[in-house]
């Protein structure tokens, strides 16, 4: 009974607010060797893709119904290949499947050697109306290490030509922490990113994923990674160059001026509903999860067969709910022990929030958990030692 009132409760939340629409276009120019994302150099069937892209829009919306939505994200691989025709006829497809919000936050992921200042113009007129730009250094040698198809001219230019087809919701995503990358770079990196007036930077140091070219040639000694050290102080630097230039640091990796946080992500982060299109794309509703087959073979062919292209659904625990509720809003740097308490009917002891202000980690007001930079340097750790101390709900 425990585990369904705490689904039922989350999911009563969740179901008070429209959810979020996720779209992965699975192409790119060419395939980053950090990147472990499910994507695609080879464009051959990219109609193909938009065809079974709309009728699994469709299949859903006969599925569930015309669900609210208030936020989209295109995300991948390279959504700012597809041309202003093609998103079109990607959005029609989610208008049809879905109640649209006025109050639409649609985000674009876009690669700056990718833009064209025409496609922009069209992609506002579509209603897009948030960019998020994958530039990650404004030194070409870093760029070049990195795999990057653009410059750090053309990084600067993206953004401009951007302001010019009028958006005013701009993120710059940049990566710190490269082999061999000083500490001048990364402000340097942080200070152009700043200059050019952005309201949003996601900056993510440097990870070593499995299965990836940059892993292969970690693995063979070819490229040594940062030390955790050095990630960890230039971490540091980050949270204190943003704050002090005016940007609140909301999730572990994201800063944002104010009024600009990214409320699609911002689902993810609090455990609301999202749903999301394409291979490998990932879903949460109504107290289930399930995630696309990653191949695009398979995809087409399901789809083509009128089956809705899942490869896993399941449907979440109660250790599940606990955890993920503890992880994900200490990603967001708080935790509301009053509302842990109330969904989940157990509790934090004191002694333990004690011991975390006691080591500079956090700071407490006797309801709300609140991580210092320190504390989110080792959130990971901290939501392991709350997680290991939780005393058993009733």
């Amino acid at each position: 009974m425990g585990q369904d009132r705490d689904a039922n409760t989350l999911a009563s939340q969740a179901s008070s607010s429209p959810l979020g629409v996720y779209v992965h276009i699975p192409f790119c120019e060419k395939k980053c060797f950090y990147c472990d994302f499910y994507s695609l150099e080879n464009h051959s069937q990219r109609g193909a893709f938009i065809d079974a892209l709309v009728k699994e829009l469709s299949l859903f919306g006969e599925k569930y119904g015309r669900r609210k939505a208030d936020t989209i994200f295109f995300g991948g691989g390279t959504p700012s290949l597809l041309t202003p025709s093609e998103l079109g006829q990607i959005l029609s497809a989610i208008d049809s499947s879905f109640q649209i919000s006025e109050n639409l936050e649609f985000t674009l992921e876009c690669n700056p050697g990718t833009v064209d200042t025409a496609y922009l113009s069209e992609y506002r007129s579509l209603g897009v109306n948030r960019l998020s730009f994958g530039v990650q250094s404004f030194f070409d040698d870093e760029l070049k290490f990195l795999s990057r198809i653009h410059s750090a001219e053309e990084a600067v230019s993206a953004v401009d030509k951007a302001r010019h087809a009028g958006f005013h919701n701009i993120n710059i995503d940049m990566i710190y922490a490269l082999p061999g990358q000083t500490t001048e770079r990364l402000l340097e990196n942080l200070t152009r990113a700043v200059s050019l007036g952005t309201e949003h930077i996601s900056a993510y140091s440097l990870i070593v994923e499995p299965g990836t070219p940059l892993n292969a040639a970690v693995e063979k000694g070819e490229i040594t990674p940062s030390l955790e050290s050095t990630e960890m102080d230039m971490y540091e630097v980050v949270m204190e160059f943003m704050e002090k230039n005016g940007f609140i640091h909301y999730e572990i990796s994201n800063y944002s001026r104010p009024g600009y946080r990214c409320r699609h992500n911002l689902k993810y982060w609090n455990a609301e509903h999202y749903v999301s299109f394409g291979p490998s794309a990932h879903s949460y509703l109504d107290g289930q999860r399930w995630w696309n087959v990653s191949s695009l073979a398979t995809y087409l062919s399901e789809l083509n067969s009128g089956i809705i292209p899942v490869s896993v659904r399941e449907k979440l625990t109660h250790s599940q709910l606990l955890d993920e509720f503890v992880l994900l809003h200490l990603r967001q740097g708080f935790l509301n022990i009053p509302e842990f308490a109330a969904i989940f009917s157990a509790s934090i002891p004191r002694s333990l929030i004690a011991e975390l202000e006691t080591a500079g980690y956090c700071n407490y007001d006797g309801e709300m958990i609140q991580l210092t930079k320190s504390g989110f340097k080792v959130s990971d750790e901290i939501s392991a030692r709350i997680l290991s101390r939780i005393s058993s709900p009733t």
